[in-house]
C-alpha cells in the first residue's frame, strides 16, 4: 500500500513511520516545505497520485501567524481529501486531540473539531484519533512534566485535581497503524486504561524516576495561574498559554472501551509506565 504520511518528522510520526515501512508500506514523508496544509494545494497533486491512504499527524498547538492553526487544522486538511478523493484514494487516518470539537473555547481545540468534521464529511473513509496525554520519554510533553515531578514543591492550578487518562506513545501508535490497516471509521478516544488526577499522574512519574519521597502540591490561585499563562502567551516556544490553561483546567479524559477494542487489548494504565522510563 502507497501512503502519504505529513508529520512523519514529529514525537509520535517518526514511529507510526518506523512501523509502517517494517510492515512493508510504501511511505511518501514530504517535510513541511513540501506539503504545508497552510498554503493550499502548491503541488499537492503530486503527492498523492497513487495513494491509498494519507495520515495526517501535522498540526500547530499554537498560532505563529493570524489563522494558521484554522489553516492547518480545519481547510488545509479539508482541501486535501478533496483533492485525494478525487485522485482516487481511499482512507484517511487523522491525528486530533481529546477534547476537539466545533464549539470548544479554545482556538487549538476548536480548529481540530471543525478539521475533523470536515474530514468526516469528505466521502473518503476517516478515522479520527483522539489522544489524551500521550506519554513517551522523549515527547516535549512528558519531559516537561517529568521535569515538574522532580521538584519538591508543586505548584498546580487547582492543586493537581483536573482528570487525565494519559496513554502510553506506543499504544498510541499501535491504535495509529491499526487504524491504517482496518475498515473502522468515525472517532477513537485514545486513553489509557486508568484515570487519575494530574497530581496523582505527576507522582507516578516522580516514582518512576527513582523519587520515593511524594512532592508537596501547592494549590496555585487561579488569579496567578491566569497571569503566568497570559506571560506564557509571550514568550515563543512556550506550552503553557491562555488556551493550554483552559485545556488543563477542563482535564483530558474519556472512556477507554473503543481503544481496546481497536487494540485487542487493553491499554497499558500510567501505572505501567514505568517500564518506559
Amino acid at each position: 500500500m502507497r501512503v502519504l504520511l505529513l508529520g512523519a518528522r514529529g514525537f509520535i510520526g517518526q514511529r507510526v513511520a518506523s512501523r509502517l515501512r517494517c510492515r512493508g508500506y510504501q511511505l511518501l514523508t514530504p517535510a513541511r516545505a513540501e506539503l504545508d496544509l497552510a498554503r493550499p494545494e502548491r503541488g499537492w497533486a503530486d503527492w498523492v497520485d497513487g495513494v491509498t491512504a494519507i495520515v495526517n499527524m501535522a498540526g500547530a498547538l499554537r498560532e505563529g501567524r493570524e489563522g494558521e492553526l484554522e489553516a492547518v487544522h480545519h481547510f488545509g486538511p479539508a482541501s486535501l481529501a478533496g483533492l485525494a478523493k478525487s485522485r482516487r484514494a481511499r482512507r484517511w487516518v487523522q491525528l486530533s486531540a481529546l477534547g476537539a470539537s466545533e464549539e470548544a473555547d479554545t482556538l487549538f481545540l476548536a480548529s481540530k473539531g471543525r478539521g475533523d468534521a470536515a474530514l468526516l464529511a469528505s466521502g473518503l473513509d476517516v478515522a479520527v484519533a483522539r489522544p489524551s496525554l500521550v506519554y513517551g520519554a522523549d515527547g516535549a510533553s512528558s519531559r516537561l512534566l517529568r521535569a515538574l515531578s522532580r521538584l519538591p514543591l508543586w505548584p498546580l492550578p487547582d492543586g493537581g485535581a483536573q482528570r487525565v487518562r494519559p496513554v502510553a506513545a506506543d499504544d498510541a501508535v499501535e491504535g495509529l497503524c491499526k487504524l491504517v490497516e482496518s475498515d473502522v471509521c468515525g472517532t477513537v478516544d485514545f486513553v489509557g486504561q486508568e484515570e487519575a488526577s494530574l497530581a496523582d499522574y505527576l507522582q507516578q512519574l516522580r516514582r518512576m524516576q527513582g523519587i520515593r519521597t511524594a512532592a508537596k502540591v501547592w494549590a496555585m490561585p487561579g488569579y496567578l495561574a491566569d497571569g503566568l499563562a497570559a506571560c506564557g502567551a509571550c514568550v515563543p516556544g512556550s506550552l503553557f498559554d491562555r488556551d493550554s490553561l483552559r485545556m488543563l483546567r477542563q482535564g483530558s479524559t474519556a472512556d477507554a472501551t473503543d481503544f481496546a477494542a481497536l487494540l485487542e487489548r487493553n491499554p497499558l494504565s500510567f501505572r505501567q509506565f514505568g517500564a518506559m522510563a
